[in-house]
């Protein structure tokens, strides 16, 4: 099985950055016009999992406001985290598909009675790993969806998902946190002051900067960042620089796929804009060394490797990472 359904759900909460929407929401809600269908743009670690968890709350809650009472029997069951009307559905492993099967069986859920005679509520979450024949069905449930069933989909971008899916919601692509605002929040969660760049590479994910920081992620990004700039400029250290890579895979990737945005500006010569500023010495050794036209050429095909890799997990990616860094230069 390659997916799972689960009554689990986050705690809810509407941080900061989303308040814009969950104003917009609310108004929603109190005026009856909330669609049964609303579809989320909004990257992994913004906190977009808490803010349709406290949507959920809001709308499960017996007094339908736009806020929940915490009193009524709704409010204490979603408290408790079992609540029987709410059903969350995500891929098992970052990845993977959701099949067929997961679909059907909330297409079920959908058409069910509601256990506490309120409203059923459906998160699709990564909506666009929906394989084909899921994609389809869930189509059907959109366009005629039961009677006070909610569906909400979650994705990190629009441009992944088929026209036919978006036309049938109500389509709500999340504002990015301001990089100040985001580093302010990150810095009281941690108690602790974290460089911009903690929150550069994770712009519009807060909570995956809080996380990358906490993890000890920036020893392992300055690794990253130092191993591959010497590579580049030596042409040495190859299987270092392969075992750091995959060891830090596959936030690694996605550091290198700034890393080499930054070198990009730096040769247009707008390097004030880089997140990198930290390790500027690095970004302009590598700019130095590569021209435009072979930068272009690395991040197009490091961006198809991430692809490739997410889509065929069998994939070996020691060896699809060293056929990468060898192509370096050619």
């Amino acid at each position: 099985m390659s997916d799972k359904i689960t009554l689990a759900y986050p705690a809810p909460y509407v941080y900061p950055w989303f308040e814009g929407v969950w104003a917009h929401w609310q108004q929603l809600l109190t005026s009856a016009r909330f669609p049964h269908a609303l579809l989320l743009a909004a990257p992994p670690g913004s906190g977009r999992r808490a803010l349709i968890s406290q949507l959920a709350k809001v709308r499960l809650c017996g007094h339908q406001n736009d806020s929940a009472c915490g009193h009524c029997h709704h409010c204490q069951l979603f408290a408790a985290g079992n609540h029987p009307d709410i059903h969350w559905l995500a891929p098992e492993k970052p990845g993977k598909q959701i099949g067929i099967d997961a679909v059907r069986k909330v297409q079920r859920q959908a058409l069910e009675t509601s256990q506490l005679g309120g409203a059923r509520f459906i998160v699709i979450e990564c909506v666009e790993r929906l394989g084909e024949a899921a994609a389809n069905a869930l189509l059907k449930s959109l366009e005629e969806p039961p009677s006070g069933c909610y569906f909400v989909l979650l994705t990190d971008s629009l441009d992944s998902l088929l026209a036919t899916i978006i036309s049938r919601c109500s389509v709500w692509k999340a504002p990015q946190a301001e990089a100040e605002t985001a580093k302010t929040w990150v810095e009281q969660a941690l108690q602790r002051s974290v460089p911009d760049h903690a929150v550069g590479l994770y712009r519009g994910a807060p909570l995956a900067a809080r996380d990358f920081v906490a993890s000890g992620g920036l020893d392992h990004h300055h690794s990253v960042v130092e191993s591959f700039s010497t590579y580049v400029r030596d042409r040495t250290g190859l299987f270092d620089t392969i075992e750091v890579l995959v060891a830090h895979y596959p936030a690694s990737l996605n550091w290198l796929s700034h890393f080499l945005l930054d070198v990009l500006k730096w040769r247009q010569g707008v390097g004030q804009t880089i997140v990198h500023r930290y390790h500027h010495q690095r970004v302009a050794e590598v700019a130095n060394v590569l021209t435009t036209q072979q930068v272009h050429s690395l991040l197009r095909a490091l961006h198809q490797l991430q692809r490739q890799l997410q889509i065929h997990t069998g994939l070996n990616t020691e060896l699809v990472v060293s056929q990468w860094l060898l192509s370096i230069g050619e």
